[in-house]
């Protein structure tokens, strides 16, 4: 229980609030209209809007955002160290493993600089993931088909 009377609280007035004032990116500073959720300019993944992080499909991009900013250290801060970069990983595979999943042959593939490397080795991801899905449906109809035998 607070101390103190409640009703002599002040109320918080509202009027001191211009009326032509417009919220700012909390990113790049820029104005941003009252009824954005995010900023347009420097694409920041900070909401604006402070009821961005309750409506259903804008607040992916609120709550993924975490993910992308770890996933930006770990491509392009030179500054992370190899343990911190390797915790960054455990925690975005974690979270969003589709990051994972398509973020890091994309960013393999990013660092091959010949063009006939790059699409041999587009190649070759492409043959390792029909591999794995091919295994997984005959794992999957092999188990099913052993489940499926009566043995009295």
């Amino acid at each position: 229980m607070p101390a103190g009377n409640i009703r002599e609280v002040e109320r918080v007035d509202d009027e001191y609030i211009p009326a032509d004032a417009c919220p700012i990116c909390p990113k790049c500073l820029k104005p941003c209209h009252p009824f954005q959720n995010y900023c347009d300019s420097c694409d920041s993944n900070e909401v604006i809007n402070p009821l961005a992080s309750y409506m259903p499909f804008v607040r992916i991009r609120f709550n993924v955002g975490m993910f992308c900013k770890l996933w930006r250290r770990i491509c392009f801060d030179e500054n992370v160290t190899t343990v911190l970069r390797l915790f960054y990983l455990i925690i975005v595979t974690l979270g969003a493993p589709i990051l994972t999943i398509v973020g890091l042959p994309l960013l393999l593939l990013g660092r091959i600089s010949e063009p006939k490397l790059r699409y041999v080795t587009i190649l070759t991801f492409w043959i390792i993931a029909l591999i794995i899905l091919m295994m997984l449906l005959y794992l999957n109809l092999f188990n099913g088909a052993i489940s499926s035998v009566n043995i009295n």
